[in-house]
């Protein structure tokens, strides 16, 4: 994997959806919208969202949604 496209993306298994939007140039109303629907994957922690690194370097490699467990 080219882990130069990367160098933006904070160095963390969580992500903050802020960080999230600012190296995908989306907003971060998108980044809550494609959590809802499952395009990214992320866990609340302490009642804030933080986004799963995995997904988003996933979707990036040209994957449009994170593989589910049932398959």
């Amino acid at each position: 994997m080219d882990n130069s496209k990367y160098q933006d993306l904070p160095d963390k298994t969580l992500l903050r959806p802020n960080d999230v939007a600012l190296f995908l140039s989306i907003s971060l109303k998108t980044v809550y919208r494609w959590h809802r629907l499952g395009t990214i994957r992320g866990v609340k922690v302490k009642g804030s969202l933080r986004i799963y690194r995995d997904s988003i370097t996933h979707l990036v490699n040209g994957n449009e949604a994170f593989p589910t467990d049932n398959g």
